[in-house]
């Protein structure tokens, strides 16, 4: 698997990421063939790269893994909440009975899929960035809810939360919401506010459930009492807002913005583990990490003895995936690649990951694909 530009992109790859336009529709599907067409109405719609599983334009030997929800699942729920948002702005009313039906269909699909690793983060179009991340963050809590084994009345409670924690932004200027620079004090000012118009939000569409509530209020509360708009400490948020709050995070993290790129799984993985650990609560990073795919099948690693692909990923295990080398340190081809338990070895250790541009061109001088590895 590679990232390459879109200009670097031929008919016939196999994308690794689906495509959701503005509204959250689906315009490519993953493991779909790239077509001229295709490759000019992504760089209409202004993306900028894309995951294929090869720098080759023959079928590869290459399976996508399976995702932990189905795009179709996950495009019903866009466009219900989609509705759903619209009749609250009209009506001042929430449907909780279609929004139900619709949490109902994700924690189903993720209960029958909880061994499942998450993968690699699709593609989005920022600018129905709010939308689309609701979803997505349901999706995401759902996913830990599972997890960590949680009632049924709970995980309706976190699924429905989830999507409803932001609903306060469609009061926050577009501007704001999609400034590509850094927001200045009065302007970080208004985002804060985002948590308690969602709160009364729902409480004049006569939503007072208290785990919904509390998810719309607490989601942006840090433990290390540092968060907004209370500045609460750890025992006095609700475990239902924590879960949202990692979910909150990572997905927008690995979601493109006006202002950033998306980061991969493992630079996610470094912000909120290492550099943010007293923010979130560590079983429920953990635990969630232990079923994210940091370092997806197909990547290309830096390792102590040279490069390798990743050739499988196991839960609890997923900074330490197995590996085949296929370079010494001089990026020279081995005379066969060596297949590697990245657990059980103590002597080749992960550096970094090599992509884009770099692996292009190391694979250019050697001649050869990782990908007929896979």
């Amino acid at each position: 698997m590679i990232t390459l530009p879109v200009n670097k992109l031929k008919p016939g790859m196999t994308i690794c990421q689906s495509v959701f336009d503005a509204n959250g529709l689906l315009l490519l599907r993953r493991g779909s063939k790239l077509s001229d067409f295709y490759i000019r109405r992504l760089r209409n719609v202004g993306i900028k790269e894309l995951a294929v599983a090869s720098y080759q334009t023959m079928t590869t030997n290459f399976i996508l893994p399976k995702n932990i929800i189905s795009e179709s699942t996950r495009a019903r729920a866009i466009l219900v909440l989609a509705k759903a948002l619209d009749e609250l702005e009209e009506k001042n009313t929430l449907d909780m009975g279609k929004l139900k039906g619709c949490v109902h269909s994700i924690i189903k699909e993720i209960l029958k899929n909880k061994h499942v690793l998450l993968q690699i983060s699709d593609i989005r179009v920022h600018n129905g960035y709010t939308l689309v991340h609701s979803v997505d963050t349901s999706i995401l809590s759902t996913f830990i809810g599972v997890l960590l084994n949680l009632p049924s009345k709970k995980l309706e409670a976190l699924a429905l939360g989830a999507l409803l924690h932001d609903i306060g932004k469609t009061k926050i200027p577009n501007e704001i919401l999609n400034k590509p620079g850094v927001l200045n004090e009065q302007e970080f000012a208004i985002i804060k506010k985002h948590p308690i118009i969602s709160m009364r939000k729902l409480r004049h569409a006569n939503c007072y459930e208290r785990d919904i509530i509390d998810i719309a209020m607490q989601h942006h509360e840090k433990i290390n009492g540092k968060g907004y708009p209370y500045h609460l400490t750890e025992d006095l948020i609700n475990p239902l807002a924590k879960i949202v709050a990692v979910a909150d995070v990572y997905d927008a993290l690995t979601s493109v913005r006006p202002y950033k790129k998306a980061y991969k799984p493992h630079i996610a993985y470094k912000i909120m583990k290492l550099t943010s650990s007293n923010e979130f609560d560590n079983d429920i990073l953990n635990t969630f990490f232990n079923h994210v795919a940091i370092y997806p099948i197909g990547t290309v690693l830096k390792t102590t003895l040279g490069l390798a692909i990743v050739k499988g990923i196991s839960p609890l295990q997923t900074l330490l995936p197995t590996v085949c080398l296929f370079t010494d340190n001089d990026y020279q081809l081995l005379p066969r690649p060596l297949l590697f338990n990245l657990a059980q070895s103590e002597h080749c250790q992960i550096l970094g990951i090599c992509d884009g541009y770099e692996l292009l061109n190391i694979m250019r001088e050697t001649c050869f694909d990782p990908s007929e590895l896979l």
